[in-house]
């Protein structure tokens, strides 16, 4: 019981020590950082009940190893931080999403508090770089929204053509008032993006 204990510990630090350092940045991009900040800290408080085993010092577990597939702490390819963004998702789409699905599901549509909660913790858009609201993250961090969201077995929120279709389309094609303009809404969840076409001579490849 020391081991899990101990873990826990570490965990908890770590989390607070990152929330310390997005409180920082706050002043370049004050209400993206700081929410996601401030939803870090408690976090930690939950983390122990969802970490893998125990691994050697210094090493991510490989998932085959881990007590579930799905367990957080595992790859090598994530970190720490990645860990702390995970258990923050995996908590949203467990609480917010999982318990009402059926019901959005039967009405065709989930509400738009939905959205807005969402931005409010930063899961929305977060590689939007932070002169636009965003939080500036790394391609991992929408993957683990991908992977989070799968493991809900929940559908109807379209996060990912939202953050990861329209968004990056924006922010690498967009004029500089597009992007001032509309970004920060994507990044919220005021607005919410989606895309159309027209190809009549050929598929979806845009």
């Amino acid at each position: 019981a020391a081991a899990p204990r101990k873990r826990a510990k570490e965990l908890a630090t770590s989390l607070s020590s990152r929330a310390s350092m997005l409180s920082s940045r706050a002043a370049a991009a004050p209400r993206a950082v700081s929410r996601l900040a401030s939803r870090l800290a408690p976090a930690g408080r939950r983390f122990s009940t969802q970490v893998a085993d125990e691994p050697a010092e210094g090493v991510r577990q490989h998932p085959a190893m881990a007590s579930s597939l799905t367990a957080i702490g595992t790859r090598d390819i994530f970190d720490a931080d990645h860990d702390m963004f995970r258990e923050l998702a995996r908590s949203f789409f467990e609480n917010e999403v999982a318990p009402f699905h059926a019901e959005w599901e039967a009405a065709g549509e989930v509400p738009r508090e939905l959205w807005t909660k969402a931005g409010e913790l930063g899961l929305l858009s977060n590689m939007v770089p932070e002169e636009y609201g965003g939080l500036g993250l790394d391609c991992k961090y929408p993957a683990i929204m991908w992977e989070e969201q799968s493991y809900s077995g929940c559908t109807g929120p379209g996060f990912a053509m939202h953050s990861d279709i329209v968004a990056p389309y924006i922010t690498n094609y967009g004029t500089e008032e597009q992007k001032s303009r509309i970004l920060p809404k994507l990044v919220s969840g005021e607005w919410i993006g989606a895309l159309a076409m027209t190809e009549p001579g050929a598929g979806s490849d845009f």
